[in-house]
């Protein structure tokens, strides 16, 4: 067998790729419609609790016409700055495109007649929208629309038309087929291919990255017979990619999160599952990259128990990873913690299902969801992989789980880092706390995204962003500052089975005007005791104040000189210090556009100004 070649690592001329791609030519992306691997998908009971209900809804559907996406809804975002009104109908499109698509593939002989109309229907009025990419992408142009924009969207939008042309081939009427992969080769594939200079993208160490070359790559692989071309795009593209790989430390973490971890390289590894199978495994984007392993394994890492993220930055709070994901790289990197979780995720939906009106349920994903779901004996198997305790050095952050002596679990993460990170908010020295599956102390995370909150200096008027709105000391009034400057060190990081001792020099996260001189944030946690003690030291150049800040969602009450979190499990938070407290009802508005609200504890001494101020408190149950 001819070992595989990783083009990042070892490039290779654009002859040779296009030797390598004419060699191997003929193997479709995904299997053809009525092939056996969706025969036995279809019987797999990992996969029954949302395919029913998909399939229900395609009958239901069919004939419902499509959310239009007016002139008028593509120029709102540049009008309003409000993404939420045109993003819902393009997701709805692609919804009803995978609900049609999955429920024939899925179904019987009698869902291809009942859908085979509707399908084509939604196929060709996704073909038919003038512009592919989101107008949040497209700032210049006040119509918001761009058909030679390739963003996020119009990327995926590209290798889902592809896989559908390979999938469908028999379904999709020849005038259609022509019209869809005229567009893929001018629009996607001699666009990328050609532009100079490139996609600001191709620079980006983020996400967008490696989102956008799976769609191209991917959909070039799918359909394109001009093998020079998509040499030239594997050339151009391994390249990049290296780029994107810098964007995560040498641990394998990224301050994206594991939100932003599934989608970032979570597609980098499906392009990767793309470019080996149709090359028989000859090129790789993975292959020989010991870096690669370690990444994979940060967002289970950083993953809670109960449906929940480790949420720093632009993450989630609730959340489960996408089991296909982990199904895959636990295939590919040869891991059984990886393969472990994907059981237990699948597990979980073949109980509760998934939710079929969230934007990501789409045929990308829930392809993948079925090809590669376990088998009734795995599925029977299947519980929650233990995790263990991890420090991410590159990162600054740790995690740590454990279960008092009462049977109480408590979940932790704690962050140094510093105020220019990817989708930063300006939080070093921020946590979250689980407890018994439940939050006790919360990050915001995401926000609506609009306009102003990814332009500066507005994002940090936001309360996600915005120090205020962590759980991080304020200093003299002042909030951290925004910039790579504003940095912290780890002075210790010890983990064991029964402690955790964290503690950061938050000192050069804020601006002169707070006369910082020295501030630690320590965090000590007994865990057979159930006891976590947090403590902020501060020395200041000259008399004044400081203040520790706490965050929860559930209702607090100040009683007997303790705060009493109410959630689930009863949380109490004892200032060991003499301080005064202050409970305030803080609002914003949840990443879906709703309006949410959070209480914010402020934690002061009792004593008058001082130039050394120290703030403790003592976390416990009950």
């Amino acid at each position: 067998m001819i070992p595989a070649t990783n083009l990042i690592h070892d490039p290779l001329p654009v002859t040779t790729i296009a030797a390598i791609l004419e060699e191997t030519a003929g193997r479709p992306a995904l299997p053809r419609l009525g092939a056996p691997e969706w025969e036995i998908a279809r019987e797999n009971p990992a996969i029954q609790t949302w395919l029913i209900p998909l399939k229900e809804r395609a009958i239901a559907s069919a004939d419902e016409p499509m959310p239009e996406l007016t002139d008028e809804l593509y120029a709102h975002f540049s009008r309003t700055g409000i993404r939420l009104p045109f993003e819902k109908r393009y997701f709805k499109r692609r919804n009803l495109l995978c609900y049609s698509a999955i429920a024939i593939l899925l179904g019987d002989a009698s869902y291809r007649v009942r859908l085979e109309s509707s399908f084509v229907t939604r196929l060709t009025a996704i073909m038919d929208e003038t512009s592919w990419a989101l107008p949040a992408s497209i700032r210049e142009q006040p119509t918001g629309k761009d058909p030679e924009m390739i963003d996020l969207f119009a990327a995926e939008t590209a290798n889902t038309m592809a896989e559908l042309l390979v999938i469908f081939h028999d379904l999709i009427p020849a005038g259609l087929a022509r019209r869809i992969r005229d567009r893929l080769h001018a629009g996607t594939f001699e666009n990328y291919a050609n532009r100079n200079p490139p996609f600001p993208w191709t620079e980006w160490a983020m996400n967008w990255n490696a989102v956008c070359h799976q769609g191209i790559v991917g959909s070039a692989l799918a359909v394109e017979t001009d093998h020079v071309l998509v040499a030239k795009i594997l050339s151009r593209a391994a390249a990049a990619l290296q780029e994107f790989l810098s964007g995560f430390g040498n641990d394998g973490s990224t301050s994206e999160g594991p939100g932003y971890w599934a989608y970032g390289f979570g597609w980098f590894s499906e392009m990767n599952s793309q470019l080996e199978h149709r090359t028989a495994g000859r090129l790789s984007f993975f292959e020989g990259d010991e870096k690669i392993k370690r990444i994979a394994r940060f967002a289970p890492a950083f993953t809670f128990s109960n449906g929940h993220f480790v949420n720093f930055s632009d993450g989630n709070r609730e959340g489960r990873l996408n089991p296909a994901l982990l199904a895959y790289l636990g295939r590919r990197l040869n891991s059984p913690i990886l393969t472990a979780h994907a059981h237990w995720i699948y597990r979980h939906h073949a109980e509760v299902g998934i939710d079929l009106d969230a934007s990501r349920s789409d045929f990308f994903y829930c392809s993948r969801l079925a090809l590669r779901a376990p088998t009734p004996e795995q599925l029977a198997k299947a519980s929650e992989p233990r995790q263990t305790d991890e420090y991410f050095d590159d990162y600054g952050a740790v995690v740590a789980r454990g279960t008092d002596r009462a049977g109480h679990f408590w979940e932790l993460a704690a962050k140094a880092g510093h105020n220019e990170e990817h989708h930063n908010h300006n939080d070093c020295g921020s946590f979250v706390l689980n407890i018994d599956g439940r939050p006790v102390l919360i990050e915001i995370g995401a926000p609506e995204y609009t306009k102003d909150f990814f332009t500066l200096p507005q994002r940090y008027e936001y309360l996600a962003a915005r120090s205020l709105g962590h759980s991080v000391p304020f200093v003299n009034g002042c909030e951290q500052g925004a910039g790579r400057e504003y940095k912290t060190s780890v002075i210790k990081a010890e983990l064991s089975d029964d402690r955790l001792e964290f503690v950061v020099d938050l000192t050069g996260c804020y601006p002169t005007q707070a006369r910082c001189r020295r501030l630690i944030r320590t965090w000590r946690w007994d865990k057979p005791a159930g006891k976590l003690t947090l403590s902020d030291t501060c020395e200041l150049a000259e008399p004044g104040t400081m203040e520790s800040i706490l965050l929860c969602q559930d209702d607090v009450s100040h009683q007997n000189g303790a705060l009493l979190i109410q959630g689930k499990t009863l949380v109490r938070i004892r200032p060991v210090t003499d301080s005064n407290v202050q409970i305030e009802s803080c609002a914003y508005r949840g990443h879906r556009g709703t309006d949410e609200k959070l209480n914010r504890i402020r934690i002061t001494p009792s004593s008058p100004p001082s130039t050394s101020i120290t703030v403790t408190c003592e976390i416990t149950v009950g």
